[in-house]
């Protein structure tokens, strides 16, 4: 998971950087060293590339998209021009692609959460908790991810119909599992555009850190047109059981 230290790139070490013959296993917390540092071309682009995904993330948060520029975006990162467009075309396609990013690693632990064993909607109450635990891990994030991308563009609209539709595809294995659930056109997109609403409203609000804390009921209300009303009680109070964990575990 992308922490949000991950998104802070330290100043080097006394070496300047990874030691001689190693590659930093995590280069969104590396810099090159300064001067001649004899490097793999694939390794520099690759560093360039990262810190200017992790760059356009930080200008976003603090200025908006709108309001922020190419250059904003190397006077963070520490590169020059040519290097940016190296990389990317504009502005919009490097914010794009470190958005990318962002959505691959959520989806990645929701994938983990959701994969672990036991019954469908158990999986789904686990799959959810790991979103809402990520997102409120970095309240900035949520509002650039979630926010912040709907005022890019055109490319925006297709985008979100692309990740909602990954995200909403674990509620379509229900119709293994939950009969009714092929009777009911859409039910995904429904149930989960309902449960997305809500996770928007709190971000824009700015309650990001309180995401976890409605696991329980959106777990219920997620759960409620697949399983029945017993059923997704049994599973908001299996949530407030583990909301309560947590709590007493900070």
């Amino acid at each position: 998971m992308i922490a949000p230290t991950d998104l802070e790139l330290p100043e080097p070490g006394r070496d300047g950087g990874a030691p001689e013959g190693e590659v930093p296993a995590d280069l969104r917390r590396w810099q090159l060293p300064r001067g001649r540092h004899g490097l793999p071309r694939e390794l520099v682009d690759q560093s360039q590339r990262e810190r200017l995904l992790a760059s356009v993330i930080r200008v976003t948060a603090a200025k908006g998209y709108r309001a922020s520029s190419v250059a904003d975006i190397l006077k963070e990162a520490g590169v020059g021009r040519e290097t940016f467009y190296r990389h990317f075309k504009d502005k919009e396609d490097c914010f794009v692609a470190a958005n990318d990013a962002l959505l691959g690693d959520l989806e990645s632990q929701v994938a983990t959460a959701y994969e672990e064993p036991g019954a469908w909607p158990a999986r789904v109450r686990q799959g959810l908790a790991a979103a809402l635990d990520w997102l409120a891990a970095e309240p900035d994030l949520a509002r650039v991810m979630m926010a912040e991308m709907g005022t890019v563009g055109p490319i925006a609209s297709s985008r979100f119909r692309e990740t909602f539709r990954r995200f909403t595809s674990v509620l379509d294995d229900s119709s293994e599992v939950v009969p009714k659930a092929r009777e009911i056109p859409n039910l995904a997109l429904i149930a989960g555009g309902a449960v997305f609403a809500r996770v928007y409203e709190e971000v824009t609000l700015g309650n990001v850190e309180k995401l976890p804390q409605m696991l329980p009921q959106l777990t219920f209300e997620l759960l409620l047109p697949y399983v029945g009303e017993e059923a997704a009680a049994s599973e908001r109070q299996a949530a407030e059981k583990e909301v309560t964990r947590k709590a007493g575990a900070q």
